[in-house]
């Protein structure tokens, strides 16, 4: 955005949402075979067999089944919240429709360049916690839970569930 790019800023969000739903994915709810197909020395056979794991969407289905077993509940939330808000947009952006075309043409006003900030900020608040539970220490996933409620000015409002 700072560069005056910003179908490229919202096409990389893409991308970054999608990289961190599999990371959450993995973690919490990916079968051994899926982490192993993912594992693979590449190939052009594991190169396919990594083609048919499941889209976005159904990955964060599947993190949501598992929630009060393995998943936090508010990890599901924020994939959830983040992909029902920006989804569509993002899919936009990425694939050339109508809202990189609108905004080349009509300009990119601040209050929705604010929005693509705070959902970035957002995106990197979700990776940062995830790299938290992933050290396995409390004493570093527990504060990264408070970010949300320190920065809320500055990152998308929290839905109630």
């Amino acid at each position: 955005m700072a560069l005056g790019m910003p179908t490229s800023a919202v096409s990389l969000m893409r991308l970054q949402f999608e990289a961190l739903t599999r990371s959450m994915w993995l973690i919490y709810a990916a079968s051994d075979a899926a982490i192993e197909r993912l594992s693979a020395p590449l190939t052009l056979e594991a190169e396919q067999a990594a083609k048919n794991l499941p889209s976005a969407k159904e990955m964060i289905d599947q993190i949501g089944n598992r929630v009060g077993h393995t998943v936090p509940a508010a990890a599901h939330q924020m994939l959830t919240q983040f992909k029902d808000v920006s989804w569509t947009a993002m899919n936009s952006f990425v694939h050339g429709g109508i809202h990189p075309l609108r905004r080349s043409a009509d300009g990119f006003p601040v209050h929705l360049a604010l929005q693509v900030l705070r959902n970035s900020n957002g995106l990197s608040t979700m990776t940062g916690m995830t790299m938290a539970v992933l050290t396995g220490d409390e004493a570093i996933a527990t504060p990264m839970s408070k970010i949300q409620p320190a920065f809320a000015d500055c990152l998308p409002d929290l839905r109630k569930p």
